[in-house]
């Protein structure tokens, strides 16, 4: 008896462990390095062909938005740099000829991707707000790692017949 309770102990140890190691490294996307200056994201994302839309100041950050990038479905990333070292990427996706559907299908597949690289995320955001007509909705989730986190939002704006919908993911250096 006393064996068997040791083999299926082991066999649940063997498990557990398989599982943490499945979890994947998080990293900045498009292989870049936290830290980059601002100067040498330009340059390889010119080097890349893509366009760089705007610069801005954001509360004290940078932010480089770009389009371009091929990549299915995304739209734009933002670039943020914090005392001229790259600290965030921000990827925006999304299609015009989706509906609410389609979206809501996009942001739970990305959600399940995520999860199976990098474990279960952590429920951050989940509101409903009218402002001047406009009925906001945000959910989002939390993923975090030593020095960085990612975060995953499906974002909707609508006006009678009027609709603005976004998923997002945000890398950020912690």
């Amino acid at each position: 008896m006393r064996i068997s309770y040791f083999a299926i102990l082991v066999a649940i140890l063997s498990l557990i462990s398989r599982e943490a190691s499945a979890v994947q490294e998080l990293r900045a996307p498009f292989g870049m390095t936290w830290g980059e200056s601002q100067k040498n994201v330009e340059k390889l994302l010119l080097g890349t062909k893509v366009r760089i839309v705007e610069r801005k100041n954001l509360r004290g950050r940078i932010a480089i938005e770009v389009e371009g990038i091929p990549q299915r479905h995304l739209l734009k990333a933002l670039f943020y740099f914090d005392s001229d070292a790259l600290s965030e990427i921000e990827l925006q996706y999304g299609s015009a000829e989706w509906d609410s559907t389609k979206f809501k299908q996009f942001w739970e597949d990305a959600k399940k991707n995520i999860d199976t690289k990098y474990g279960i995320g952590r429920l951050v955001a989940r509101e409903k707000t009218t402002e001047e007509d406009i009925l906001q909705s945000l959910t989002g989730y939390h993923w975090a790692q030593a020095y960085i986190s990612l975060r995953l939002f499906l974002y909707t704006a609508e006006k009678d017949t009027d609709l603005f919908q976004r998923v997002s993911l945000h890398y950020k250096q912690m």
